[in-house]
Formats: structure tokens, sequence, C-alpha cells
């Protein structure tokens, strides 16, 4: 596969340097079309990414810290950590945060003409996402600390809304 992507560009690049007006229209147009969805998937991710940079930010902080109470949880308390599953977590809970995130932001980005839906769904999906490297730490702190920190009340709050949804179950009574 590798290899035949080398040669397409290099027999572009030596029929463009090399051909005719019509071969080397012909070379640049091959060239461009098989980059540019290229370039144009990666400015979209820039300019996301340069947009959200505090959500990007606060997932990564939520699975660094939920890794390293995860670790000392398994390690320590559980006694059962391998390097390898470890690994194997860390990989999965970013893969998946940020396959999720992907699919999420893309359900917005349909939404963003319906301001009431594109509201909550913004926030719901971007709770979804982040509770889950967070719900992951509060749980292994919970364990840890058997139950006493994280509060019981905050952990059955986070899992009530796991369940449905409702944003009221973790909002103040005073907010509504």
């Amino acid at each position: 596969m590798i290899n035949q992507i080398k040669i397409f560009f290099l027999s572009n690049l030596l029929a463009f340097y090399s051909g005719t007006a019509f071969i080397k229209l012909k070379s640049t147009f091959m060239i461009v079309l098989s980059i540019s969805p290229i370039a144009y998937l990666g400015e979209k991710i820039n300019v996301w990414t340069m947009l959200n940079r505090d959500f990007i930010f606060g997932v990564l902080v939520a699975i660094a810290i939920d890794h390293f109470i995860g670790s000392i949880y398994h390690g320590f308390k559980a006694k059962d950590f391998t390097f390898k599953k470890n690994l194997f977590g860390l990989m999965g809970k970013i893969g998946l945060c940020i396959a999720c995130g992907i699919l999420f932001e893309i359900l917005n980005g349909m939404t963003a003409y319906h301001k009431w839906l594109y509201d909550y769904l913004s926030l719901v999906t971007r709770l979804i996402v982040f509770l889950y490297p967070a719900g992951s730490a509060f749980v292994n702190m919970s364990k840890l600390t058997n139950g006493v920190f994280p509060p019981m009340g905050w952990m059955e709050k986070i899992k009530k809304f796991n369940q449905n949804l409702n944003i009221n179950e973790i909002k103040p009574k005073e907010d509504e």
C-alpha cells in the first residue's frame, strides 16, 4: 500500500516536470485531488481543536487523573495491576473518548440551527465524554477510600445522570 502511494506521487511528479502542458495539468489535478481531503480534514480538526481546547484539556486531565488513581488502586488495593492491562486500559479510554467525542460533535453540528436542542446536546454529550474518565476516577477514589470520598451522594448523582441523562440529577435545586 505504501509503495503504491509512493509510486503514485513519484509518477505524477515526474509527469509534472517532464510532460506536456496537458500531462502537467493532469498530474497536478491528480496530486491535488488526492491530498485535498486530507488537508480539508486536517484544517477542520485544527479549527475545532483551537475552539475547544479547554474541553479537550479537561478530558485529557480527567484521563490522566483516572489513569494515575486507577494505577494506584489496581497496584496496591486490588493487587491485579499489569502493565499490559494498564496500557490497554489507557489506550482504550483515550480512543473511546476521541471516537465518542467526534460522533457527538457531528451530532451537535446537525442541531446547530435548533438552539435549544444544540445547547442541550452540547452540554449532555460533553458531560458524557468527560464523565467517562472522570466517573472512572471517582469510582477508583471511592474504592481506595472505602466509599468515604467522593461522597456516596455524589456517586449516586453521577450514576443517575448516566442512567437517564437528566441534567437535573446533577444540578443544584436552586438552579431550577
